[in-house]
């Protein structure tokens, strides 16, 4: 038997399994155009065997077509996402989990990497995110601890075995997401270059932490928790802040003349407060890193 007979009669082998997979809702269609998105292999496999055929080496060429038999499957079943609706490389994603009655508070991790995020609202699930076309969908985990959802995004780049073959659409990805209304939010993010427009308007946000470097921050908080942390770290960061006119604002910071010129005076603790902390019903702690290279308030 030839390498190139053993090689048709595999892919033929292996056509009429992935069919049988999909028929019985096993695997998603979107396993094809994973196998299409990566089909260059194949032709880097069959210029192997051709190489080695009637070789000394002969079965390297076998072996080729058992990598690329047993590879097929993999990426079959590596694209084929689980709690994604259309998980499709090649079109827009959702990912989308209910919230459950029992649940007191959400705590998330968004690990960025260079992705944008949009935060604009928030509605009736635990979570609903929508992912850019041409792009690999982030690792989602979300785990209940007793009375706690915990969220765990981990992007990943447009790279396939370890980086050999990547996919590039020449614009930044984008990430938008969404929280419980009902539900106390604690969120961190880490990334850098990224564009962040985080509107917590209507969203229950408890407790904020960023970490991304190059970025440009837009925030906005709302007046559904009476006490919100925030920390804002960046090298060569732009923040603009927007909160309520009657909240009481505390930050914690080096720039002491800029924060005066705000209407800011230092306390005791060598933090800076706004006229409205110590009566306000409302209060925000912010504490702002130094590298910031620009940093606007703004009130509504």
């Amino acid at each position: 038997m030839t390498p190139a007979r053993f090689r048709w009669g595999m892919l033929l082998i292996q056509i009429g399994i992935l069919i049988l997979l999909q028929n019985n809702d096993i695997i998603s269609d979107v396993a094809w155009e994973g196998l299409i998105v990566l089909f260059p292999i194949v032709l880097i496999a069959v210029g192997i065997e051709k190489i080695f055929t009637k070789s000394r080496l002969q079965f390297i060429s076998y072996l080729t077509t058992l990598a690329l038999f047993f590879g097929g499957f993999a990426i079959a079943f590596s694209t084929s996402g689980v709690g994604f609706q259309n998980d499709n490389f090649f079109s827009d994603s959702i990912y989308k989990e209910e919230a459950d009655s029992n649940l007191q508070q959400i705590k998330a991790t968004l690990h960025l990497e260079q992705n944008n995020l949009t935060i604009r609202d928030s509605g009736s699930e635990l979570i609903l995110a929508e992912f850019d076309e041409f792009s690999r969908k982030p690792l989602i985990e979300t785990t209940i601890n007793d009375d706690i959802a915990l969220i765990n995004f981990e992007a990943r780049d447009n790279s396939f075995f370890g980086g050999a073959v990547k996919i590039h659409s020449g614009e930044a990805q984008d990430w938008d997401v969404r929280f419980s209304e009902n539900l106390p939010l604690e969120l961190k993010c880490t990334g850098f270059d990224n564009d962040l427009h985080l509107n917590f308007l209507t969203s229950r946000l408890q407790k904020l932490n960023l970490d991304t470097d190059n970025s440009s921050i837009y925030l906005k908080i709302g007046s559904n928790e009476p006490y919100v942390q925030i920390s804002i770290q960046g090298e060569d960061s732009k923040l603009r802040l927007r909160v309520p006119e009657k909240i009481g604002m505390k930050i914690f910071g080096n720039d002491s003349s800029f924060f005066n010129q705000l209407g800011f005076e230092k306390s005791s603790d060598g933090s800076f407060i706004n006229d409205n902390y110590n009566s306000s019903d409302l209060k925000i702690d912010l504490d702002i890193d130094d590298r910031l290279i620009s940093f606007s308030l703004d009130y509504f």
